[in-house]
């Protein structure tokens, strides 16, 4: 009897999407934030301020949606 590799495989695909979508997510999370901050601060003129406000945001949002990502893989 051969062994049913379509499941493995189903397995494989889903996890693929998975990581890609949180790889698209992650990059999105840190990206929004950055570009307004940058068109904000062409607006106020103040060129780093909130360009390094919205990285900052960024990446706080980031951390937090891995945290949340790995706490439901856990369960």
């Amino acid at each position: 009897m051969m062994p049913d590799t379509r499941s493995q495989r189903n397995d494989a695909d889903g996890n693929y999407a998975r990581f890609v979508g949180l790889g698209v997510t992650l990059i999105l999370i840190f990206a929004v934030p950055t570009v307004v901050g940058f068109f904000l601060d062409k607006i106020a003129g103040t060129l780093p301020l909130f360009l390094l406000i919205g990285l900052a945001a960024g990446f706080v949002g980031g951390m937090y949606y891995v945290y949340r990502a790995l706490q439901k893989l856990g369960n």
